[in-house]
């Protein structure tokens, strides 16, 4: 497949970076896609992602050996007569959930000289609202004669989805002030073989606060009723399902109890849209309460172990899955690593399993030992706290892992196993949600 026009330059590799350098080149687009870690550059040259995402390492060797994708640490050299620039660093969170903008804002203004006339600016990096108006002036202060033009759509990045979401976006949003933005990069995108939405760049900026704000509450919602029916023997899963029936709250609606959201992604938008209000003048009082919500949620596995095992202290409780999410390879942000943190406070010695946690990564904990077998993992442990619901977690042997455990408590966060499989052998079966009685399905 001869390359489509026009060429077009992707800035900043990491997730949602390197999935659309992969996919537009698969398109047959000619891709020039920058980074400036050279570590990283070299990785990629070589056809390996930075992170596990299914199938994305084949989509990298199909570009490479094409010759239609090529990877440089120089960005000034990358967007040099593209006229299409995808701005696409996955934005920095720092402790307190707040965008960290640095990286992005250096790279702009080390490409921007480089910039051609005319050139469109669109930018997939999740940034507050009001960023890309800053964008554009920094361009324009570096290179007067740019003429450039700025564009934002939201991400629809999922980890472990994020090849197929890409090609056919679920929420095709593309936001600009210039008309003849909106014309290129709808075009652009013809190949997504949706109908994009086009709106001003600001309702566009908004577009994934309000989306991820939203789902942030619905988290909070499932939970707090989850909670409630733990208490006086409900069952929070078979409501939602009877919950989803309705059809002003839909099938899909995140209404199944569990841990509260991580990642860094949702928070972000919450915290994004309180530190708005605070500037504009506004209580936020639903999504203040979502936070405090949130912040106390994951708080469940200490209580609700502590209320079977008494004092943690000294106690082994084995933890399974410690990415963020099933399908990725990062524990950025990860729920489960919060967690080990909390038991260690309690003075429990943790040991720990993961099928594809990057092993670097790995190596900046400490206080935890980690196994590469997850039965031995679980050797001795008085609990064993199930958190990311990697599908190899599905077949393992609960005789087997009875036979290697201490204790009988199973802590099922992620709701990934049926009582059958396990109160037969003897377990104690948790979930969250599920009322009293453990009932499962």
């Amino acid at each position: 497949m001869p390359p489509l026009s026009p060429p077009v330059a992707v800035i900043g590799l990491w997730h949602q970076g390197v999935v659309a350098a992969a996919c537009l080149a698969d398109w047959g687009y000619d891709v020039l896609a920058s980074d400036p870690d050279r570590a990283r550059i070299e990785k990629l040259a070589k056809g390996k992602a930075p992170l596990f995402e299914p199938g994305l390492d084949d989509l990298l060797a199909k570009g490479l050996t094409t010759g239609r994708l090529r990877f440089t640490d120089d960005p000034a050299q990358a967007v040099a007569d593209r006229p299409i620039v995808l701005l696409m660093h996955d934005t920095a969170v720092n402790d307190n959930d707040e965008s960290d903008l640095t990286e992005i804002f250096n790279a702009v203004k080390t490409f921007a000289p480089g910039l051609k006339s005319g050139a469109v600016l669109h930018v997939t990096a999740q940034v507050p609202v009001g960023t890309c108006d800053e964008l554009l002036r920094l361009m324009e202060s570096v290179n007067p004669n740019c003429a450039a033009r700025v564009a934002y759509s939201p991400e629809n990045l999922r980890l472990g989805q994020a090849i197929e979401r890409f090609r056919r976006p679920p929420l095709p949003v593309i936001g600009s002030d210039d008309i003849t933005a909106l014309e290129i990069l709808k075009s652009f995108y013809a190949p997504c073989g949706v109908k994009w939405e086009t709106t001003d760049l600001r309702t566009g900026e908004m577009t994934k606060h309000a989306l991820n704000a939203f789902l942030a509450m619905s988290v909070c919602f499932a939970n707090e009723i989850g909670n409630v029916c733990d208490e006086i023997g409900a069952d929070g899963h078979r409501l939602a399902e009877i919950l989803r029936l309705e059809p002003r709250v839909g099938p899909k609606a995140m209404l199944f109890p569990g841990l509260g959201f991580s990642g860094g992604t949702l928070a972000r938008d919450v915290q994004t849209l309180r530190r708005l209000g605070v500037a504009s003048g506004l209580s936020m009082p639903l999504l203040d309460g979502a936070w405090a919500s949130n912040q106390k949620q994951n708080g469940t596995v200490i209580r609700r172990l502590r209320k079977k095992l008494g004092d943690l202290k000294d106690r082994q409780i084995a933890v399974w899955g410690l990415t963020y999410k099933p399908e990725t390879s990062t524990l950025r942000r990860s729920a489960a690593l919060e967690v080990i943190g909390d038991l260690q406070r309690e003075g429990a010695r943790v040991t720990a399993h993961d099928p594809k946690a990057d092993r670097s990564e790995l190596q900046s904990h400490s206080g935890f030992r980690f196994f590469e077998d997850a039965l031995k993992a679980a050797s001795g442990a008085d609990a064993l706290v199930l958190m990311t619901p990697w599908s190899q977690y599905k077949t393992v042997d609960f005789s087997q892992l009875r036979s290697v455990m201490k204790g009988t408590l199973v802590f099922d966060t992620a709701g990934l196993w049926p009582a059958t499989s396990l109160e037969p052998l003897g377990f104690e079966h948790l979930r969250i949600g599920r009322g009293r009685t453990g009932r499962n399905k």
